[in-house]
């Protein structure tokens, strides 16, 4: 494959080099402050990522885009999206917890906290700004959890964590909910619409790289493509096509971003017919060449 792939963690590269008292097998693993240069020469891909920032400050990369998180903010990565820390103020306290959509939701046993649509906020933007009482509350459940996590004699050392992070993103969800005066799910159980917009997006996350007709899709979510449009457009305001679209350049602008991956294998890794077809693509959506974009990047 490309050779960005060098410096890139799935979590079972990460948990392999992780210490026993930073996880739970390959399901949960905690970052904290004092662990901060773990992440530094990474890049990690497909893992949910929940990260908060007590105080101090953290530059952060999600697919490509830089930012920099300040004291009070959650950062929420869904699966699909590359992530990656950088530099960091002297002062900072945080904690970044990884792990999978699957682990969270068998913990929460398809209890869904937090705002109605938050799966499509999430897509539209992974940072929200709490205030300083919600964040110590929510520090507070982490803490918890990082002690039970860090107590590997314990006999129910996993049943503790597990409850401590449901707790943690149950105390998240109502925070959200109150601090943005946004209204909760109205029932426990995820709703069809949810459960089929988050399994696309699974499955658009293994294989746009490939694939990219809507219909193979559909197909594999078992619905008519007319069905699944639908519901791609009512949760994101976008069609399933943008959305694939969406990841496929996403993906080939971190790859320009590194000059030592040829436009070519850039290319190829993305199955375009030839280096023509993908500068066609490219251009369509932002206008310039993937040459003239690595030249003024």
């Amino acid at each position: 494959m490309y050779r960005l792939h060098m410096k890139t963690l799935n979590m079972q590269q990460l948990c392999s080099f992780a210490q026993d008292s930073q996880k739970i097998d390959e399901r949960l693993v905690i970052i904290k402050t004092s662990d901060v240069s773990l992440l530094q020469n990474y890049k990690v891909i497909g893992c949910r990522i929940l990260l908060l920032v007590f105080s101090g400050e953290l530059d952060v990369e999600t697919n490509g885009r830089s930012r920099t998180l300040q004291r009070c903010d959650f950062l929420d990565i869904l699966e699909g999206t590359s992530f990656g820390i950088g530099a960091c103020s002297p002062d900072l306290d945080f904690y970044c917890i990884i792990t999978s959509r699957k682990f969270l939701l068998e913990v929460l046993q398809n209890i869904v906290p937090g705002p109605k649509d938050y799966f499509t906020m999430l897509m539209a933007n992974p940072v929200q700004h709490l205030s300083a009482n919600g964040t110590a509350r929510v520090f507070k459940q982490i803490r918890l959890m990082d002690e039970a996590l860090s107590d590997i004699n314990h006999t129910y050392r996993t049943e503790m964590v597990r409850t401590y992070f449901k707790s943690f993103v149950l105390e998240l969800g109502d925070l959200i909910i109150k601090e943005k005066h946004l209204p909760g799910y109205s029932q426990q159980n995820m709703v069809v619409k949810d459960t089929l917009m988050a399994n696309f997006m699974e499955l658009v996350w293994k294989h746009f790289r490939e694939r990219r007709e809507v219909s193979f899709y559909a197909k594999e979510l078992c619905v008519s493509t007319k069905h699944l449009a639908r519901v791609v457009k009512s949760c994101t305001g976008k069609t399933p096509h943008e959305i694939i679209s969406g990841e496929v350049l996403g993906l080939a602008i971190q790859l320009l971003k590194n000059e030592e991956v040829l436009i070519q294998e850039i290319s190829d890794a993305l199955h375009f017919a030839d280096q023509a077809a993908f500068s066609k693509f490219f251009k369509k959506y932002l206008k310039v060449s993937p040459s003239e974009f690595r030249k003024n990047t």
